[in-house]
């Protein structure tokens, strides 16, 4: 039996009955036609540009109440279990926050200890440092520490008494106002962790009923990425700042003063630092650099050689494992929207701009594939459809 032949002349092979049973069409898709967005929509967009603006507007206090959210988010399970344990949510809730307080204020004394005792001694021997760096440097670097000196002494010589005065009294008070302003956090926990149970329940009877799905995912990405982010940059950080501190101390023992005499400042630093993905680290490293260019050539080889091996483990090792699951952006995005962060919002604006991002990248996505599920519609829904129809006509 000759085999059909198609018009373009080639053979085509024909299924036998069985094989023809025994093969399943495959399901086509295509998607609907997309709907304009509701009135809620609308609202909700409004509403989002709106808060976005009173954010950009207000980095250093939204920065604050961030980290009230951290600590609320840390605190939160302990009182619970409090809870569960018979103890009073308010008396528990008083005894994470006052415990808070407590560590918070030996970690203010510790930083101001560090100030006063390291920070500000060392800029003010930054001049003893950089002449002790001159009489070692090749021509070309001592011409530029030659520069820089002058600049220096320059600029201090041209400083008024009077405006010293005036610039010390303004730093006080704006160390104090910025103290004040910080006491406000211990009551935002405290409140938020009272009331708890009852905004949840509040805020949840609130929703309509089709809204509460896309609210609730919608609020625990913002809270995961928020609070998980700082989370890790903390535990980095702490992790950052006593490998620093044990290894500056390490080889202070071997190549002595001045390296030797900051070496909680230097852990501090780095410390704070790791706030700064990609530029926070390289930063560290500019004090240590100097302080290694006083002492001795040693230290510069044992310095640069040891932050070498550290950033290599934070790139590779801290990172990828404790931030890499919140941020997961490239290291150039993450570069340039730090850049942004800054160039809005000046350092607030630098630390506040990974977990932000992440929060409107991880909400677009699941707005986006919500919208696309939806539209999405396959061929034996529109054959189901349309055989409901004829049997409806058919009846009527």
């Amino acid at each position: 039996m000759n085999e059909p032949v198609d018009p373009q002349g080639s053979v085509s092979a024909t299924p036998s009955s069985a094989e023809a049973s025994s093969i399943t069409p495959a399901k086509s898709v295509r998607y609907k036609p997309m709907q304009m967005p509701s009135a809620p929509f609308w609202l909700i967009l409004i509403a989002a540009i709106a808060f976005v603006a009173i954010v950009i507007a207000a980095w250093s206090v939204v920065f604050m109440f961030a980290v009230g959210l951290v600590l609320f988010a840390v605190l939160l399970p302990v009182v619970n279990w409090l809870e569960r344990k018979g103890i009073r949510r308010g008396i528990g809730a008083l005894l994470m926050v006052g415990l808070s307080v407590l560590v918070a204020i030996a970690l203010g004394v510790l930083l101001f200890r560090v100030i006063f005792d390291q920070l500000l001694p060392f800029f003010a021997n930054i001049p003893a440092y950089l002449a002790a760096m001159q009489q070692t440097a090749p021509p070309w670097l001592a011409s530029l520490i030659e520069d820089i000196l002058n600049a220096i002494h320059g600029a201090v010589s041209g400083i008024e008494p009077e405006t010293i005065v005036l610039g010390f009294f303004t730093g006080v008070l704006g160390v104090v106002g910025t103290v004040l302003t910080w006491t406000l956090v211990p009551f935002f926990v405290f409140y938020m962790l009272v009331d708890e149970p009852r905004m949840a329940k509040g805020f949840q009877s609130g929703l309509p009923a089709p809204w509460k799905p896309y609210v609730n995912t919608s609020v625990r990405i913002f809270i995961d990425d928020f609070v998980r982010y700082f989370k890790a940059e903390v535990v980095v950080g702490l992790i950052q700042g006593t490998a620093v501190t044990i290894g500056v101390f390490i080889i202070g023992l071997i190549v002595g003063a001045p390296l030797s005499d900051y070496v909680i400042l230097l852990g501090v630093i780095a410390g704070v630092m790791e706030l700064l993905p990609q530029i926070g680290p390289i930063i560290a490293l500019i004090p240590a650099l100097i302080l290694a260019l006083a002492t001795s050539p040693l230290a510069v080889v044992l310095v640069g050689g040891f932050y070498m091996v550290v950033f290599i483990i934070e790139a590779n090792v801290l990172v990828p494992k404790i931030e890499g699951e919140v941020i997961s952006f490239r290291p150039a995005v993450v570069l340039f929207l730090v850049a942004v962060g800054i160039g809005v919002g000046g350092i607030i604006g630098g630390i506040l701009a990974l977990p932000v991002s992440a929060i409107v990248r991880d909400l677009f996505s699941y707005v986006f594939h919500q919208m696309e599920r939806q539209s999405l519609v396959e061929e034996e829904e529109e054959e189901q459809e349309a055989l409901t129809a004829s049997v409806a006509a058919t009846v009527d």
